[in-house]
């Protein structure tokens, strides 16, 4: 029997482990390949190979894309973090302490965030701009994300299920408070 690898870092993985001990990478059993609800990569398991996929227990609300509309977003955003930092986002982006391999392995942004505290997972949020809408997934962190919107905060699931960002809403990664600006 093969033994399964991670398919950020390609360590081998160590069995009932929700995470991959080369990288640190959450590993989501039951799922193979892009997920196409979410457009996520996840990874591969030994358990997945042949193709099943697990039941989704959730009920998922409509993604909608903002084209028309005068909420869409531009083609590039800018992120505020409470930590001082700023930067600019066109694409997918990977926001944590440490995530420059996972978007590497993603084709995406690397935003890297001082986080003494250590409230900030390694791998801690996803980020994905396209077509006027602004998507934002948890990556598994331990501390949490969620989306302020207004007076609600509304929690992202761990398993980087995408949720639209709208204008005016506010990204909190563990401690750290993130605003987005049109850029």
């Amino acid at each position: 029997m093969a033994s399964a690898r991670c398919a950020y870092c390609g360590a081998t993985l160590e069995p009932n482990s929700m995470y991959c001990m080369g990288c640190g990478q959450l590993i989501l059993s039951g799922r193979v390949g892009e997920d196409e609800a979410t457009g996520w990569e996840a990874p591969r398991t030994a358990a997945g190979a042949a193709g099943a996929r697990a039941p989704r227990a959730e009920v998922q609300a409509p993604r909608s894309a903002h084209p028309a509309s005068p909420q869409a977003w531009p083609g590039r955003v800018q992120l505020r973090f409470s930590t001082g930092e700023e930067t600019l986002v066109a694409g997918a982006a990977v926001i944590g302490r440490r995530p420059e391999q996972t978007a590497s392995g993603l084709g995406a942004q690397a935003i890297a965030i001082a986080d003494s505290t250590r409230s900030i997972s390694r791998v801690h949020l996803y980020l994905e701009l396209a077509d006027g809408a602004l998507h934002a997934g948890d990556a598994g962190s331990s501390n949490g994300s969620l989306i302020e919107r207004g007076e609600r905060r509304i929690p992202l699931a761990a398993t980087g299920e995408r949720v639209d960002v709208l204008r005016g809403d506010v990204l909190w990664i563990g401690d750290v408070r993130i605003e987005i600006q049109a850029a």
